[in-house]
């Protein structure tokens, strides 16, 4: 989506895909940003859906290294209970 964008800006301007040392010629800042407002508009659901996946993901193992730690601990305070 996003080369069809600049190719559809470029030609509008009349300019080409490349200069004339054969670059690709790109857009200002100003003017990507009216193309990732539109994607992301458009694919709002797509991160929503992402993002809830990635902090479930990021919970579970957040909760699993707690009980890892939890367990050692535990592990810990017994073998220093067997030494006394």
């Amino acid at each position: 989506e996003k080369e069809e964008f600049v190719y559809s800006r470029l030609k509008a301007k009349g300019l080409k895909m490349k200069d004339e040392t054969g670059q690709k010629m790109t857009l200002n800042a100003e003017e990507m940003a009216d193309f990732y407002k539109d994607f992301l508009s458009k694919n709002f659901r797509k991160h929503m859906h992402y993002n809830r996946d990635w902090y479930k993901r990021n919970f579970t193992i957040t909760f699993l290294m707690g009980q890892v730690a939890l367990e050692r601990a535990l592990r810990w305070l017994r073998w220093k209970k067997k030494d006394i």
